[in-house]
């Protein structure tokens, strides 16, 4: 797939995902209210700490207490804040972030504070309890010291019985006298409490906000809304089984050259009025895009000369029988003489577009109801060109094509131009154009970009190769300009549109209504220098 060509075929989707998600983000940035952000940096003491220790000092950072501790020395509701540790410093950054910069900065020392509260308190109340329980044992301490001082008094302090009394009371004083030490440095501790971080950086407010940022969102928005785009493009392409270009046709083809690419026009998309572009209006595109189709018939046909000519298509509307008249006229307009036979016996339309008559044609002369020579029509204006219409829609149209008299006709139709040109119906409603192309020197398949899908497509190139039709190339209708046609935007002004063929459903027993648009009698054409009996 060529992403490119995507991406620019979809280009209204790309375009619309893309503005849509940078509009979205404008608006969001434009009623979204500033957040700013300020960072306090404490320190949890001098040395390195373990992992475990960190960890845990970090997590109580982040405690329920301590939130709450802050929100008290706030004042208000405590804004959204972060803790990250520097590396493996024993240095943490307290962020807070607010709408207002003054908030944010004392959010963030507040958060701070509160964690030293919240560890003075706790060491106040340990330090309590401690004290508690020193009192206890020296409680104990002085009753055994009393015990050991009754019993030094009532014996000899020079026996051996006095000195161990004597011992025991020097040692039970001296442990006293520790857990007076310890006591008193207890109760000091309870009454002066250390902080258990300290502050490296205070936070002050920075005016800068952190959000929204418009350029870096926009550009975000952009990148994104693009991405989403191609994305979509993409996944529509992969889905869309429709036929898009010459290379894609040409490879459905089967290496057939694309001989022709006849673009579209604004004027073509009535699908109901024929128009026979190479008489309105011989210098547009459309016009010289079928004269450039001839000339490459007539390349083809040097060593072989192509005298019968099919042209078929895949599906209705894919605009077979425009090419077909549109092409005829252009051959005769080079001085050769053209019969255009109306092979189509269920919808018979090519007679519309040179303004003919359909009740006497191909039908009547197979049963046998007109001369042949009496079934061909003159186009008015024209003395190289021809036409054979469909004539009235028989019951079993496929019969009559494959039968000898359709064939013996073909031989004498021959002998009486320089090319036949045979409208058929498409392939696949039908197997009329089967029968047809087995029996006609070269077939052109023609579709429609944008409207012919490649499984069509390959369809019908797969029944021709069955029937071992000479399909000598296909032509793309509607062809991008991508594809080598740059055109304007002609108004005719004739009051007609492009005459697509098969508009409407396949296979019914009447014939396409509409009045018949009658060829000028005043075009100019070259007269004949030979005569074909």
């Amino acid at each position: 797939m060529d992403y490119l060509q995507t991406v620019w075929r979809r280009r209204v989707v790309v375009l619309v995902c893309t503005l849509t998600a940078l509009g979205l983000m404008i608006a969001v940035d434009t009623v979204r209210p500033s957040k700013y952000a300020s960072t306090a940096k404490v320190s949890f003491g001098t040395r390195t700490l373990t992992v475990t220790a960190m960890g845990t000092n970090l997590i109580r950072l982040q405690s329920a207490p301590v939130r709450l501790a802050a929100r008290g020395l706030l004042g208000v509701g405590l804004p959204s804040c972060s803790i990250k540790q520097e590396g493996t410093t024993a240095i943490a950054d307290i962020t807070c972030n607010a709408n207002d910069p003054s908030l944010a900065a004392r959010a963030a020392n507040a958060y701070a504070d509160g964690y030293n509260q919240v560890m003075r308190s706790q060491s106040v109340q340990s330090a309590l309890g401690a004290a508690q329980y020193i009192r206890s044992t020296i409680e104990v301490q002085n009753g055994t010291i009393a015990t050991l001082s009754v019993a030094a008094a009532s014996v000899n302090k020079n026996s051996i019985l006095g000195k161990l009394y004597a011992k025991q009371l020097t040692e039970a004083y001296g442990k006293l006298q520790g857990l007076q030490a310890q006591l008193n440095a207890v109760e000091l501790a309870s009454l002066n409490p250390r902080n258990a971080i300290s502050i490296l950086q205070i936070a002050a407010p920075n005016r800068t906000p952190l959000s929204p940022k418009p350029t870096s969102d926009a550009i975000l928005a952009f990148i994104a809304g693009l991405a989403l785009g191609v994305g979509f493009a993409v996944v529509r392409e992969t889905m869309d089984d429709k036929l898009r270009t010459r290379a894609e046709l040409e490879q459905l083809g089967l290496g057939r050259p694309a001989i022709g690419l006849i673009p579209a026009i604004r004027e073509w998309e009535d699908r109901k009025t024929p128009l026979l572009i190479s008489a309105e209006q011989p210098k547009s595109p459309p016009a010289e895009a079928f004269r450039s189709l001839r000339t490459s018939l007539q390349f083809m046909s040097l060593d072989d000369p192509i005298k019968t000519l099919l042209i078929t298509s895949p599906a209705a509307a894919d605009g077979k029988t425009t090419v077909t008249s549109n092409l005829a006229y252009a051959i005769a307009a080079a001085g050769q003489e053209v019969i255009i036979v109306g092979c189509d016996l269920r919808k018979p339309r090519i007679h519309e577009f040179f303004g003919v008559k359909n009740e006497i044609g191909f039908t009547s002369v197979l049963l046998g109801e007109a001369d042949l020579d009496d079934a061909i029509v003159e186009v008015p204006g024209s003395a190289y060109l021809r036409i054979l219409p469909a004539g009235p829609i028989p019951p079993n149209p496929a019969e009559l094509l494959s039968g000898r008299r359709a064939q013996l006709i073909m031989d004498q139709l021959k002998e009486r131009c320089d090319t036949v040109i045979i409208d058929s119906p498409p392939m696949l409603p039908v197997s009329d154009a089967q029968v047809l192309a087995a029996k006609a020197d070269a077939v052109i398949l023609v579709a429609a970009a944008g409207i012919s899908t490649k499984r069509d497509v390959a369809r019908a190139v797969e029944l021709l190769i069955q029937v071992d039709a000479a399909l000598i190339g296909v032509v793309l209708n509607r062809a991008p300009s991508s594809d080598g046609y740059s055109y304007y935007r002609y108004g005719y002004g004739y009051g007609y549109g492009y005459g697509y063929g098969y508009g409407y459903g396949y296979g019914g027993t009447s014939a396409y209504g509409g009045a018949p648009a009658q060829v000028p009698e005043n075009l100019a054409m070259p007269e004949p220098t030979t005569t074909t009996p």
